[in-house]
């Protein structure tokens, strides 16, 4: 019997391990010290799923007028994370997540929301997932914009609680007690040691 809210994962399914990079995971002006206590549960779900796990990279502008709209005046704001500031090497995956990344499942996106990757929404759209797994960091930005996304696209879409994190401690608690219960027949919330022996069966 699954413990899981609709059932068993199906042999199908994808894990999506959302923007776990430096540039979140050490000091600097988007640290988020949380997402260090996320990482051994984060690391877990990827060698459970090996290739049947995805990753995504927040790819910051160059520098403000590398960017459009809105996001031009976003990266006026954050200037100090363009990469003619920090460089290419603090938006690569952490250490621990990197070994399990290759250049076919890590997707790299310039907006929260990673289904706006051209190359991630048609890896997600040829595979037909059975579900879609999301963990990782930010949950109240970018975990929420791609769950968002997926519902929209009417995959079942699951977000592992003690696997998410974000640099605004009540954002993400906001997220998990209010905002993804709001969607409770299209997100299911659980936590890694469920999932894992959810996956482990299916």
């Amino acid at each position: 019997m699954s413990s899981l809210p609709f059932g068993p994962l199906g042999q199908h399914s994808l894990m999506v391990c959302i923007d776990m990079q430096r540039l979140f995971l050490e000091p600097g002006e988007w640290y988020a010290p949380d997402a260090l206590s996320i990482l051994p549960a984060c690391k877990r779900l990827a060698a459970c799923s090996g290739e049947h796990c995805l990753f995504t990279r927040f790819i910051t502008a160059y520098d403000s007028q590398d960017a459009s709209g809105s996001w031009q005046r976003y990266y006026k704001r954050w200037s100090s994370v363009t990469r003619s500031i920090i460089g290419d090497d603090a938006l690569n995956l952490h250490p621990d997540l990197q070994t399990f990344a290759n250049e076919t499942n890590c997707f790299d996106k310039r907006t929260h929301d990673a289904f706006d990757s051209s190359a991630f929404s048609e890896y997600i759209r040829s595979y037909n997932p059975s579900a879609l797994v999301f963990f990782g960091i930010e949950t109240d930005v970018c975990v929420l914009a791609t769950a968002l996304s997926a519902v929209d696209l009417g995959y079942r879409v699951i977000v592992v609680e003690d696997a998410c994190a974000s640099s605004e401690p009540n954002s993400h608690q906001a997220c998990l007690a209010y905002i993804f219960p709001r969607f409770d027949q299209q997100i299911e919330i659980t936590d890694s040691r469920t999932l894992l022996k959810e996956w482990q069966v299916s």
